[in-house]
């Protein structure tokens, strides 16, 4: 597994832990479909979140919290050897930013050091500040910021296109991948609350 994509994998799994403000959601669903017209899911045999000839913690974790979201709103798993009407697919990812503050009017070079931090290598990477001055100023304080995105797609079997996706986007910290478990139950949960069918009130 090369090193990009176990830092998405992590990212995956640092997926809001203890953040006040929860992560940022997106949803779509696709035109003309009624998704109360399915009844049966299942996952796909490798999602984007294995990368090796196994089923990744990851995977298994957003596979149980997944199936609890959809069974909660009347979804049943497929019976063994049955074709489902949903497939469910996860995939994550990373994107790095460079944030810093403007200083200035400068003249001449202005170059700062280097700091430890967390930078597009994880943690302890090299993350500036690195500062250039010239003419119109230069920036200072400048740090690499990593938000985290986990998608989960729901698959039309019968004609292989995407009917519905939901997209958490969150900053990385080391507290978030200090409690991966708990990061993906929230996550996903989140996601769920913007699916178009609200749970059903449990039956006694």
């Amino acid at each position: 597994m090369n090193r990009l994509k176990v830092i998405a994998l992590c990212a995956a799994m640092a997926l809001l832990a203890a953040c006040a403000t929860g992560p940022v959601v997106r949803t779509r669903v696709a035109q003309h479909v009624d998704l109360a017209s399915f009844h049966t899911y299942a996952f796909v045999a490798k999602p984007g979140t294995d990368t090796g000839a196994y089923k990744s913690l990851t995977t298994q974790q957003l596979e149980k919290d997944v199936g609890a979201e959809l069974q909660s709103r009347g979804y049943v798993p497929a019976a063994a050897g049955q074709a489902s009407d949903l497939l469910v697919n996860f995939t994550v990812g990373t994107h790095d930013r460079v944030e810093g503050t403007m200083m200035g009017p400068a003249f001449g070079a202005e170059w700062g050091g280097p700091r430890f931090g967390w930078g597009p290598w994880g943690p302890w990477g090299w993350g500036g500040p690195w500062g250039w001055g010239g003419g119109y100023g230069y920036y200072g304080d400048v740090q690499t910021v990593t938000t985290a995105s986990l998608s989960i797609d729901l698959i039309d079997r019968a004609n292989n296109s995407a009917v519905w996706t939901g997209t958490a986007f969150s900053e990385l910290t080391r507290r978030m991948l200090d409690h991966p478990a708990e990061s993906i139950d929230e996550a996903v949960r989140q996601i769920f609350l913007h699916f178009p069918t609200a749970p059903q009130a449990p039956t006694h």
